[in-house]
């Protein structure tokens, strides 16, 4: 069916024809019952018809902005009644999160929102393991700037430019490609209710003062900036994932055993790569041992290159108890119970 619409054909065209979504798959929308989210929903409640998905929401309420975040969980409540749409909730404790973990409190209210929508598509998943289970988010164009230039003032490499996936596993984003602009024209055309989050005008926290502060000076250089921006994000992923694949072949080439949490790498090999493929290399070594690279910083991945390219041997102590020796023509990294430097070992 052609519709006449750009979001509902956009949705159309990128999730139904390529047959990501099929008959019987669980669609869980993230519903704040913000413009956003209550776009995507009412998009999907026309879709239904189309393919036999069945649609089901949630809300996750963060224990802040008082009576103004239960009047929504109220708003969303009665607008799935309204519709005949599940509805699952959770409240949560943003503030005590963020206090514990010593992250700002939009960090933790993203993190903490991630994890029961996660939380919830495993439950789901467990029930019918027969079927595909997705989670709707319903980030747009402009969010998706607005992650980019977040990520690049914080100092990325070319995988903080890819920004947000359009489909990430479990997680689609139908509206990724779609500007802010059409959003509201959609929502205005046909009369959908939502409510305003008065925090998004509180330039206080990073994303609002990009969005509030930064964004509108870029739109005031070039009209298509967001577009442009967008753009780069797309041609960002395409590289990245690429690099990913040449490491991935090149990992595979230089790796000597991997035995009882222990790596040894083919040195004379991997000084031959490319520094970009050296670094992926030590990535893919790190997340086979721990399976994370928090804290595994620029500095460390340069440490280990400097180390491959000395004439003698070497040893460094790394986080998460990981140690790199060189020796002779191989490279060891190993996860140790207790790290021990080299001073240390020499005693033992």
């Amino acid at each position: 069916m052609i519709y006449n619409d750009v979001i509902l054909e956009s949705i159309v065209k990128d999730f139904f024809d390529t047959y990501i979504i099929k008959d019987n798959d669980l669609l869980i929308i993230s519903l704040s019952g913000g413009m956003d989210s209550m776009c995507l929903a009412d998009a999907f409640y026309k879709l239904q018809p189309e393919i036999n998905y069945i649609l089901t929401a949630i809300h996750v309420h963060h224990g802040i902005r008082g009576s103004e975040a239960d009047r929504d969980l109220e708003f969303v409540k009665k607008y799935c009644k309204s519709m005949k749409i599940d509805l699952k909730t959770k409240k949560v404790d943003a503030v005590k999160y963020s206090n514990d973990n010593k992250i700002s409190l939009e960090e933790a209210a993203r993190k903490l929102r991630y994890e029961v929508l996660n939380d919830y598509w495993r439950e789901e998943t467990l029930i019918d393991n027969k079927r595909n289970v997705y989670i709707l988010v319903a980030h747009h164009m402009r969010d998706q700037a607005e992650t980019v230039i977040h990520n690049l003032i914080r100092g990325t490499g070319i995988k903080g430019l890819t920004g947000m996936r359009k489909i990430n596993s479990h997680i689609l984003r139908p509206l990724i490609n779609i500007e802010k602009t059409e959003i509201e024209k959609y929502v205005k055309c046909y009369d959908i209710p939502y409510v305003n989050d008065t925090t998004n005008d509180d330039s206080k926290y990073t994303r609002n003062f990009i969005r509030n502060e930064i964004i509108g000076k870029f739109e005031k250089i070039n009209s298509k900036a967001i577009s442009h921006i967008a753009d780069l994000s797309k041609q960002a992923e395409e590289i990245n994932d690429y690099i990913k694949e040449e490491c991935n072949k090149a990992y595979e080439d230089v790796l000597i055993a991997s035995i009882n949490n222990e790596i040894d790498i083919n040195l004379k090999k991997f000084r031959g790569k490319h520094n970009i493929i050296k670094a992926g290399i030590i990535k893919k070594a790190f997340n086979s041992l721990i399976d994370t690279l928090k804290d595994i910083t620029k500095t460390n991945i340069k440490d280990i290159i400097n180390l491959c390219d000395k004439s003698k041997g070497g040893h460094l102590d790394l986080p998460y108890n990981i140690t790199v020796d060189k020796k002779q023509n191989v490279l060891k990294f190993k996860l140790n119970n207790t790290n021990l430097s080299m001073s240390r070992r020499k005693k033992k």
